[in-house]
This record gives C-alpha cells, structure tokens and sequence, in this order.
C-alpha cells in the first residue's frame, strides 16, 4: 500500500510541473512567444543533422526527438495564437 501512496504523490508533482511549464509558456509576450516556436521548428532539424554526423542517431530516435521539440514549439506557436487570437476579439 504504501508504494502505491508514492506512486499517487509522484503524478500529482509531476502534473504540478507541467502545469507550471504551460503558466511560464503563457505568461510570455505573444511575438516571443510566436518567434521562439518558429526558431525552434525551423533550427532543429538542422541541429539534429549536425548531431547525426557526430553521434550514430537511428531514423526512429530522430523522429522520436523531432516529435518532442515540434510538440513543444507547438505549444510556444499556440499560446502566441491564443494570446492574438484573445487580444482580437
């Protein structure tokens, strides 16, 4: 019982971790917001090949970490959309 008590402690933090990534994600200003979203996505891959030429990087571990940053850059993408989206209206 009590490893499943930890367990439960465990997700509740990691829940206020994330919630805490999107308040500092959407607490910046839209056009940085905007600009660090299409950074990201426009630079990774090319930073992602540079790593492949120094480092032996499967195709499945490079889709793999694309998907991680493009999700994130998306994040950055949405909140600057939701904040002009919001500031339109």
């Amino acid at each position: 019982m009590p490893l499943l008590m930890f367990w439960t402690i465990g997700k509740k933090v990691k829940k206020e971790r994330g919630e805490i990534m999107l308040a500092k994600i959407k607490a910046l200003p839209e056009k940085k917001a905007f600009m660090i979203g299409m950074s990201i996505i426009i630079i990774s891959p090319l930073l992602l090949f540079l790593f492949s030429l120094l480092f032996p990087i499967d195709n499945w571990m490079t889709m793999i970490i694309q998907g991680i940053v493009w999700g994130i850059a998306t994040l950055f993408v949405l909140s600057a959309a939701d904040k002009r989206h919001s500031r339109v209206k």
